[in-house]
C-alpha cells in the first residue's frame, strides 16, 4: 500500500443490451461533411479534448435512447450506476426575425434553394449564415445548454460527449436535424423555401382576349397517356432513362444516401433499424455491377453463330 492509500481500478460502465452504437468502429465519427463539421465546431469552442471521453461510450452502445423534440435532445446514457443518466442538450434557437433573414438569404441563392429542396445541404451554406451574422453550427459555448444528472462536474461529461457523437451520426442520416435544433424542422424549412421561391417567380401577364384559356388542353407532352394506351410499352426504357447518368466508377461521399435521406425507419429486425440492414446492399450491388462490367470488357469478342450450308456436290456426267 502506498502513502496515497489503496488504488482502485476505474469502474466500468454497465453493459447495455441493444444500446445505440456508433456505426464508426475506429477513427473519426461521422461520414458526411456536415456531421464532421459539427464535431469540428465543438472542438473549436473548446470542448474537443473532453469529447474523447465519450467516444468509447458511443461505440460500446452505452447510449440507451435519444429523442429530439421541441428543438431539444433528450437522451439516456448508462454509466456505472444501475440507473441510466438523463441528458438534455439544447441549441440557442433563432427567433422569428432571424429565421426571416435566413430564408431571405437562402432564397437569394438559387443553388442553395435547389440543394435544400433536394434534401442536400450545400457545403457553402455557412457563408450565408455568416453574411447575416449568424451561425448554423455552434459558434460558441453559449450556443449550447447541456445537463446531465451524473456526479461528474465536467461539462461535457463522458455521457454528454457520447450523445454528441451519436447526434453527429444522426446528422449523417438527416442533415435537417441541424435546423430542427435551431427551431425549424425539415417541413418548416422546405415550406418557407418553396414560398420564397414562388414569391420571386416571374408573374405572367394577363391573358389577352382570344388567348388560350385554362380550360383548353395543354400542349403536347404536358400530359401522360392513360395506362391502357401504353400497356405494351410500359416496361420499355425511354430516351430519358438512356440519358440518365450513372457514375459507377466514382465512389460516392456517402454510401446508401437514398436510405439515409429518408431518416430512421419505422421497422426494426432484431432491434436493428432496417435501413442499417439494407445499406450494405448498395455497396455490394455497386461492386457486383463493376465486376460484371470488367468481365464483359475483358471477354473475347463473340462471333455470332451463322449456319453455313455445304454446297451440293456436283456429280460427274456419265459418258453415253
Amino acid at each position: 500500500m502506498s502513502g496515497w492509500g489503496p488504488w482502485y481500478p476505474p469502474a466500468r460502465p454497465i453493459a447495455v443490451k441493444n444500446g445505440i452504437q456508433a456505426r464508426s468502429r475506429k477513427g473519426a465519427i461521422g461520414e458526411t461533411w456536415w456531421s464532421k463539421r459539427f464535431i469540428s465546431a465543438l472542438e473549436r469552442i473548446g470542448i474537443g479534448s473532453r469529447l474523447e471521453r465519450g467516444r468509447s461510450y458511443a461505440r460500446k452502445g452505452q447510449v440507451v435512447s435519444i429523442d429530439i423534440r421541441d428543438a431539444t435532445v433528450y437522451a439516456k446514457v448508462q454509466g456505472t450506476r444501475p440507473k441510466p443518466y438523463n441528458i438534455t442538450i439544447s441549441f440557442t434557437r433563432f427567433n422569428d426575425l432571424e429565421w426571416a433573414r435566413i430564408f431571405d438569404a437562402l432564397a437569394s441563392q438559387a443553388l442553395f434553394t435547389a440543394s435544400l429542396l433536394g434534401g442536400e445541404i450545400p457545403q457553402e451554406i455557412e457563408t450565408v449564415f455568416t453574411g447575416i451574422h449568424l451561425s448554423l453550427l455552434p459558434g460558441s459555448a453559449k450556443d449550447l445548454k447541456t445537463d446531465c444528472d451524473c456526479p461528474d462536474y465536467a461539462n461535457p461529461c463522458k455521457h454528454i460527449a457520447a450523445v454528441y457523437y451519436i447526434l453527429a451520426e444522426q446528422f449523417d442520416r438527416d442533415p435537417f436535424l441541424i435546423f430542427s435544433l435551431r427551431g425549424r424542422d425539415r417541413e418548416a424549412v422546405l415550406e418557407n423555401l418553396r414560398n420564397q421561391r414562388s414569391a420571386v417567380a416571374p408573374v405572367e401577364p394577363d391573358e389577352e382576349p382570344g388567348s388560350v384559356s385554362d380550360s383548353e388542353p395543354e400542349p403536347y407532352g404536358s400530359e401522360l397517356p392513360p395506362l391502357p394506351a401504353c400497356a405494351e410499352s410500359f416496361w420499355d426504357t425511354s430516351e430519358t432513362l438512356d440519358a440518365f447518368p450513372i457514375h459507377l466508377y466514382k465512389k460516392t461521399e456517402l454510401e446508401a444516401v437514398a436510405l439515409k435521406r429518408l431518416g430512421p425507419s419505422l421497422f426494426r429486425i432484431n432491434n436493428k433499424d432496417i435501413a442499417d440492414l439494407l445499406a450494405p446492399v448498395y455497396s455490394h450491388a455497386r461492386v457486383y455491377v463493376l465486376g460484371e462490367l470488367k468481365r464483359l470488357e475483358s471477354a473475347p469478342e463473340i462471333v455470332p453463330d451463322v449456319e453455313f450450308k455445304q454446297p451440293a456436290k456436283r456429280g460427274r456426267k456419265k459418258k453415253v
